[in-house]
């Protein structure tokens, strides 16, 4: 497990028990990453995937005509939405999906947040 997975998972663990309250605010810092693009959430992203196997930012969630930033963007809110929602259960979801984003660094994730950014991918 590398440093950058340990510290992140540590801010994690904290949003995930703070998820047990009535409102998630792991989902809040979601909307603020989808709606002001904060650098520091892509270095996070870069550096949780440097050293993985499983990097793979390709063609899945690249931006294009057919689906612009914008439009990946909105897709995303509405999921954030659907867990802010499904927050309010015993069970804090967004921070258990952040958990395992974490321990597993799928590529999806990495391909997404690209999308998000409007990059289809970074060179390493």
């Amino acid at each position: 497990m590398t440093s950058i997975q340990i510290k992140c998972l540590l801010v994690m663990a904290v949003l995930a028990l703070i998820g047990f309250g009535p409102l998630s605010l792991t989902c809040l810092i979601g909307f603020y990453i989808l709606a002001a693009r904060p650098n520091w959430f892509l270095v996070v992203v870069c550096e949780l995937y440097r050293d993985s196997a499983i990097s793979t930012a390709g063609p899945a969630f690249a931006t294009s005509a057919r689906s612009p930033a914008v439009v990946v963007r909105v897709k995303t809110a509405v999921i954030l939405l659907t867990l802010l929602i499904l927050d309010i259960a015993p069970v804090p979801v967004t921070g258990t999906i952040g958990l395992f984003v974490i321990l597993t660094r799928p590529a999806w994730f990495e391909r997404l947040t690209y999308a998000i950014y409007g990059q289809p991918g970074l060179a390493r």
